[in-house]
C-alpha cells in the first residue's frame, strides 16, 4: 500500500505536520521504511513537497509512540521490532483486546449492530481466499479496530490508538502465520460478539491473542536473525 503525499496547502503548519506524521507512520507500519532506515528530513520534504518544518514537527510524536529513535551522529531512525517489544505488545493486547471483545458483545446484547464487523470479516475471508498477505494484515487490523468502536468505550479506544499501529506493524511482519486458522479464530470471535455472548467473546479473544503470541514471536526472532545491518 502506498500512501499519498500530503499537500502543502493547509490552514496551519500543524495540520501539515500531522499529515507528514501519518504518512511516515504508515510507511513504517507497512515496512516501506524498514527497521534501521534513517529519516532524512530534506528527502522527505522534497518527496512530499513541503518545507522541512512540518517534517521536523512530526518526528517527536513518532518518537513518543515508539516508531523512531534519535541516535548520536545518525539522527532519527526507524526502531526495530524487537522480541521484547513484541512480548510487551501481546501483554497489552491480552488485557485490552479481551476487554474490548467483552464490551462489544455486551453492546450487541443491548441492541448495537455488528454489521460493520461482519462486513470486515467477509472482506477478510475474500483476502484469505486470494492469499493476499498485505490485504489480510490490513483487514485483520481493521477488524480489531472495529471491535473497539463497537465496544463504545471512548477511553479504551484512545488508549488503543497507538497500540493498534504497532499491532498493524506486527501483522505485516508476521505474515507467515497460518492465515486460514487466523480467519477461523476471527469468525468465532465475531460470532460470539454478534450473538451477545460476552464471556465467550472475551475467552476467545484471549485465546486468539495467546495463539498469535505463540506463532508470531518465533517469526520475529527469525526476522531479527536475518535482518541486514543498515547505515
Amino acid at each position: 500500500m502506498t500512501a499519498e503525499a500530503p499537500a502543502e496547502e493547509g490552514p496551519a503548519t500543524g495540520s501539515r505536520a500531522n499529515n507528514v506524521y501519518e504518512w511516515l507512520r504508515e510507511r513504517i507500519i507497512d515496512g516501506s521504511l524498514p527497521p534501521g532506515a534513517r529519516i532524512r528530513e530534506r528527502e522527505i520534504a522534497e518527496e512530499l513537497q513541503v518545507s522541512r518544518v512540518p517534517v521536523r514537527e512530526a518526528l517527536p510524536q513518532l518518537e513518543s509512540e515508539g516508531y523512531i529513535e534519535t541516535l548520536p551522529r545518525r539522527g532519527a531512525v526507524v526502531v526495530p521490532l524487537t522480541v521484547n517489544a513484541a512480548v510487551e505488545l501481546f501483554d497489552v493486547r491480552a488485557s485490552l483486546e479481551v476487554l474490548a471483545a467483552r464490551l462489544a458483545a455486551q453492546a450487541c446484547a443491548a441492541g448495537a449492530s455488528p454489521a460493520g464487523l461482519e462486513a470486515l470479516l467477509e472482506r477478510a475471508h475474500e483476502a484469505t481466499e486470494a492469499a493476499d498477505e498485505d490485504q489480510i494484515a490490513d483487514l485483520n487490523s481493521r477488524l480489531h479496530e472495529e471491535i473497539l468502536v463497537l465496544s463504545g468505550n471512548r477511553l479504551l479506544q484512545k488508549l488503543m490508538t497507538p497500540v493498534n499501529g504497532h499491532v498493524r506493524r506486527l501483522f505485516h511482519v508476521a505474515k507467515d502465520r497460518d492465515q486460514e486458522e487466523l480467519y477461523r479464530e476471527h469468525v468465532a470471535i465475531v460470532q460470539a460478539i454478534s450473538r451477545g455472548h460476552a464471556e465467550l467473546a472475551a475467552a476467545l479473544s484471549f485465546a486468539h491473542v495467546e495463539e498469535s503470541r505463540n506463532e508470531s514471536l518465533p517469526i520475529v526472532e527469525r526476522q531479527l536473525e536475518d535482518r541486514p545491518h543498515r547505515t
